[in-house]
C-alpha cells in the first residue's frame, strides 16, 4: 500500500512534491517501529520470572537496579543513558525553565496535543484495535499530563530522573502494544503500516507536543524569545529521542519543528467515526473540577451541571487550531464561543507584565510554584512532588 492508502491523506504525493525530502522519510517511517523497546518487550515475554512489575521495579531506580535488568533491557537503558552528540544538559534545562515559566497555560495545550493526534485514522486506529478507543478517557489524560510534567521539568530528563524513566516506560508501553497487535492476525501491516510508527511518533512530538503548544499559548498572548523557543525545541528533541523517534526524523530546531507541524497540516486527513468517539470522549469526559474542602457528592454534581457549557467552549475554542474540514468531521463546532482565548489574552498578557517586573518573585520562584500548581492539579501526591528537583 502507498502512503496514501496507509496514512488516508489523499493529496500525500502533492505535499510530497512540495516537500520530497522530508516526506519521504515520513513515508519510510510508516513501516519503521523501535528495534531496541521491541527487543525488550520479546525480552519479557519470554523470561519465566520478568513481567511488567519487574521492569517497573528497574525503571524507578534504573542506576541502582541496572544490574537487575535482563540484556535487551539493559542495551535499551544504556542506549537512553547515553546522549548524542548534539545534545547539551545545559540548553534542555534552559528549556525546561522557559517551558514552566508559563506552566499554568501550557498543561491547557494537552488538550490540543491530543486532538492533534485524534485527526490521523494511523494515531487511532491501535486504540480502536486494543478495545481502548473511549475507555478511562480521564486516566488517559492524567497519565499523558503527568508524563508531559515531569519530561518537562528542568533537569527531570537526566538519566535516572523521573522524566527520563517515565519516558521509557512510555516507550516500552508502546512497544507492548505493537507487540501485542504485530502477533494480533487482524492487524495487517501492509494495509497500515506498523503501529505506533515512526512517522506518527515524530509528528506526536514534533507536531502535537512541540509546535501546537507553541502556537497555542501564541494565540492566548505569551511570547518567548528565540533562545527560549530553541531551547524548548532542544528539550523536546531530547525527550523524542529517549522515547524511540529516529534522530533523522526528530526536528533539529524550532523552525524545523513548525515545519514539520505546517507539512502534517497539509496533509488532507479524513478523521473517520474512530476520531469523533475519542474526541468526543475527550471533551465530555477529559477534565473535572476539583473543588477543595468540598464533599465529593457536591463536587460530582457541579461537573455534571457545567460540563456541557464547559465541553461547547472546549469544541469552540479548539476549531482555532484544528483545520476547518478536519475539525467538522472530528464533531468540533465553531461558534462565538472561540473569542474566548481573544477575552482571555489580555489577562494573560498582564500576568506576564506582572511577572516580568518581578512581583510573582524571580525566575526560579515563578517555575517552581507553576510546577507544583500543575502537578498538584494532575493528581501528583507531595511524596511524588517533593522528588522534582527545585530550580535554583
Amino acid at each position: 500500500m502507498t502512503a496514501s492508502d496507509i496514512t488516508g491523506a489523499m493529496n500525500w504525493d502533492r505535499v510530497r512534491s512540495r516537500h520530497p525530502e522530508l516526506v519521504d522519510r515520513l513515508d519510510a517511517g510508516l513501516h519503521i517501529g523501535d528495534d531496541l523497546a521491541q527487543a525488550t518487550i520479546s525480552e519479557m515475554v519470554e523470561l519465566p520470572d520478568f513481567g511488567w512489575r519487574e521492569m517497573t521495579r528497574i525503571l524507578d531506580d534504573p542506576l541502582r537496579r541496572l544490574d537487575e535488568a535482563p540484556p535487551a533491557l539493559r542495551a535499551l537503558l544504556d542506549a537512553a543513558a547515553t546522549p548524542p552528540p548534539w545534545f547539551d544538559e545545559a540548553v534542555a534545562e534552559a528549556g525546561g525553565r522557559a517551558w514552566w515559566k508559563f506552566g499554568t497555560l501550557q498543561s491547557s495545550t494537552l488538550y490540543q496535543s491530543l486532538i492533534y493526534g485524534y485527526q490521523a485514522r494511523g494515531f487511532v486506529r491501535p486504540l480502536v484495535a486494543t478495545g481502548q478507543l473511549a475507555d478511562h478517557t480521564y486516566d488517559r489524560v492524567l497519565s499523558t499530563g503527568r508524563w508531559v510534567a515531569l519530561a518537562t521539568a528542568p533537569g527531570q530528563m537526566a538519566p535516572g530522573s523521573p522524566g527520563w524513566s517515565q519516558t521509557l516506560k512510555i516507550r516500552l508501553i508502546h512497544a507492548t502494544v505493537r507487540h501485542s497487535l504485530l502477533t494480533d492476525e487482524d492487524w495487517n501491516v501492509a494495509d497500515w503500516g506498523v503501529p505506533i510508527n515512526q512517522t506518527y511518533s515524530a509528528l506526536t512530538i514534533g507536531g502535537g507536543f512541540l509546535a501546537l503548544p507553541m502556537t497555542v499559548v501564541g494565540d492566548l498572548g505569551i511570547q518567548y524569545s528565540s533562545a527560549e523557543r530553541e531551547a524548548i525545541a532542544h528539550l523536546w528533541r531530547w525527550i523524542g529521542w529517549v522515547i524511540g523517534v529516529d534522530d533523522a526524523l526528530l526536528p533539529k530546531n524550532f523552525a524545523a519543528a513548525q515545519q514539520l507541524f505546517d507539512i502534517g497540516a497539509q496533509f488532507e486527513l479524513e478523521p473517520d467515526e474512530s476520531s469523533r468517539t475519542l474526541t468526543r470522549a475527550l471533551l465530555r469526559e477529559g477534565y473535572r473540577i476539583e473543588l477543595p474542602l468540598v464533599p465529593d457528592p457536591v463536587t460530582a454534581i457541579v461537573n455534571v451541571m457545567l460540563r456541557p457549557m464547559l465541553s461547547m467552549s472546549f469544541s469552540a475554542i479548539s476549531t482555532r487550531w484544528v483545520e476547518k474540514p478536519a475539525a467538522g468531521k472530528m464533531g468540533l463546532r465553531r461558534s462565538p464561543l472561540h473569542h474566548l482565548v481573544d477575552v482571555a489574552r489580555p489577562a494573560v498578557r498582564l500576568r506576564e507584565v506582572v511577572r516580568a517586573i518581578g512581583l510573582l518573585g524571580n525566575e526560579s520562584q515563578v517555575v517552581n510554584r507553576e510546577m507544583r500548581t500543575v502537578m498538584r492539579g494532575l493528581g501528583m501526591n507531595a511524596a511524588e512532588i517533593d522528588k522534582i528537583k527545585t530550580v535554583a
